[in-house]
């Protein structure tokens, strides 16, 4: 047992009071727009709703978030995908593999006890749990209201788990709001012991919670939310990282199970699976509330309402760092306004040909000669393209992009958007084409508009549920709602305008797996999908550690000439100790029995 202050996870203030602000918590088009900031003892906080709806607040502000911006877990504002095949920066550690234990917390791609709220659960359990613990004597609040606001922390503190579950393996279980002058023997819990307990409190909550929320209370937790984070922590552990015959690296964490399984077990497959059913089941009983968005005629229309607009029925759960987007040095356009970090060429070049759903190759004299737009500029490729990366010629603040060498978004340009799309192309989704335009413009499609981090969306239910039936073999196999994995995958596919996928196109088995793997980038671009999915599948050293795939486009007269190489130089080093994060070695040395992750001491 391990005699400690558990400083890792309470580290952010384990105050007698709990800070809360003047400001009315709202949900709606308003909800979590302000922080708090006054400090008011508990017994004033839990005296009456208006104040216990701010301690509220504060849980609910520990959510992720994972638009590029300095003000979160993600350092430096950049996106997981960042770490991946799907894009690059210099301002990562991988680039050089300079990294240890020992690096500061900004150098790696999640952090515990940041300085900010945003997506730390060390901010978010704590504060989920004094909510829990104190909103029974509150006066003026129904039992039944109490209890389902309980069941709503619960899933934050849930979702917490999750999220360190992916990032570190096996974790110290928090079951209360402890004090600063609380002694514990807190073991790290094994793998399977976190695993278990995650899953049961997120089920738990899941009992006293409403399948969906009415527009006025938007963005509060669900039953439908509990049950996909189950969903997304039982697809996590089946995957080839922790469900295994061996251990993906050696070392006493490895030895005691707390990264890995210790064997391989099929049953965590089929767990999976029924846990994608549960979902897709509840979801059935309740008039199948969530769907992918397909009311408009237009494929991209219907994308960007589904991950862009806010209070649509694709999200299962969102989360609201602002009110309204805005154009701020701290607001969600970190990533384009100070090129923190560009897409790769083979990103791009993941995405298909839209006429016949072929893949997208240079070597082709005609995706060649319309890459992007075809002489009538109708897009060529599936739509994703365009909402995911700034290409060449889309529609740009009123004009075309031009990023070519010379153009405004170019390389060459001396400007931060030319050192973004040094590459080739820009990182653009919830962006969209009006960054920096002031409110009011015609052309702005973003500024000013409601906020929406789309935490967890249908599609990932639908693809998630496709790979588990083809990891058990049931890919070509109608399930009990008349589905196949080819079938749920098209629910994806076809909704980006492309025809649908056969199994005599893709087999089943590692050919189908890829494919899966694929649409996920091209449907989650910058939604922290990529850097998961490399993880589980341990595919560092396939993806992150390639070498940059580049294009470079010159304008010749009205036309454009593209050249398409790759940069030997710039690639990421991968470890393979790197799947999971480090715990900081100044915790380690504190000597109370952390135990590091492999590869790491």
């Amino acid at each position: 047992m391990i005699v400690m202050k558990i400083r890792i996870l309470l580290s952010l203030g384990l105050l007698a009071t709990l800070a809360v602000g003047c400001e009315d918590l709202k949900f709606g088009d308003d909800f979590l727009e302000k922080p708090n900031s006054d400090e008011v003892p508990i017994d004033t906080v839990f005296a009456s709703k208006k104040y216990a709806d701010q301690a509220m607040n504060q849980f609910y502000k520990s959510l992720g978030d994972f638009l590029p911006t300095l003000n979160g877990c993600h350092p430096g504002g950049r996106i997981l995908d960042t770490y991946t095949d799907l894009g690059y920066t210099t301002y990562a550690p991988w680039a050089s593999g300079a990294l240890s234990a020992a690096s500061s917390t900004g150098s790696f791609p999640f952090q515990l006890a940041h300085k900010e709220v945003i997506g730390d659960p060390t901010y978010g359990i704590r504060k989920s749990y004094v909510y829990i613990e104190n909103v029974d004597r509150v006066p003026d609040m129904s039992d039944d209201e109490k209890r389902i606001r309980k069941a709503e922390a619960k899933v934050v503190i849930g979702y917490h788990y999750v999220q360190m579950i992916r990032f570190y393996g096996g974790m110290p279980w928090i079951e209360r709001a402890y004090t600063a002058d609380d002694m514990f023997q807190f073991p790290r819990m094994t793998l399977e012991e976190t695993v278990d307990k995650t899953v049961a409190l997120l089920d738990e909550a899941a009992a006293d919670l409403p399948w969906n929320t009415s527009a006025d209370e938007y963005g509060h937790m669900t039953a439908a939310a509990a049950k996909a984070l189950k969903f997304r922590l039982l697809l996590f552990v089946a995957s080839p990282l922790f469900n295994n015959t061996e251990a993906y690296y050696d070392g006493q964490a490895s030895a005691e199970r707390l990264t890995w399984y210790g064997d391989y077990q099929e049953s965590r497959w089929t767990a999976a699976l029924e846990a994608g059913r549960e979902f897709l089941r509840m979801n059935k009983s309740n008039s199948d509330y969530y769907r992918i968005e397909t009311t408009d005629a237009d494929p991209r229309t219907n994308y960007i309402n589904g991950y862009f607009t806010k209070g649509n029925q694709e999200v299962i759960m969102p989360s609201f760092r602002w009110g309204v987007y805005g154009t701020g040095g701290t607001k969600p356009f970190r990533m384009y306004q100070s090129g923190y970090g560009a897409p790769r060429g083979n990103y791009a070049d993941m995405f298909q040909w839209k006429e016949d759903g072929s893949d997208f190759d240079w070597d082709n004299p005609e995706h060649r000669a319309n890459p992007f737009f075809d002489a009538k500029g109708k897009p060529t490729r599936d739509i994703r393209l365009y909402e995911n990366l700034v290409v060449n010629g889309d529609k740009w603040e009123g004009r075309k992009a031009e990023v070519f060498i010379g153009g405004r978004e170019g390389f060459g340009t001396g400007s931060s958007v030319g050192q973004k799309c040094q590459y080739g192309y820009g990182f653009r989704k919830f962006i969209r084409d009006a960054n920096n335009n002031k409110e009011g413009t015609k052309n702005n499609e973003c500024y000013n508009k409601p906020y929406s981090c789309p935490l967890i969306r249908m599609p990932e239910i639908y693809l998630g549920v496709a790979e588990v039936m083809n990891q058990l073999g049931q890919a070509g196999t109608a399930d009990e709602f008349g589905m196949t994995a080819y079938d749920y995958l098209n629910l994806v596919h076809t909704r980006a305008g492309l025809p649908p996928v056969t199994d005599s196109e893709v087999s089943q088995g590692d050919a189908l797996l890829d494919y899966l793997l694929d649409e996920r980038a091209r449907e989650f671009g910058q939604e922290d999908m990529r850097y998961f999915d490399m993880i589980r599948h341990k595919k560092g050293a396939e993806w992150a550690a390639r070498p940059m795939e580049t294009l470079e486009t010159t304008k010749v007269g009205k036309n454009f000439e593209y050249k398409v190489s790759v940069r030997e130089d710039i690639k990421y080093y991968w470890n393979e100790y790197w799947y999971l994060l480090p715990f900081p070695v100044t915790e380690i040395n504190m000597k109370y029995g952390l135990i590091q992750n492999p590869g790491w001491e």
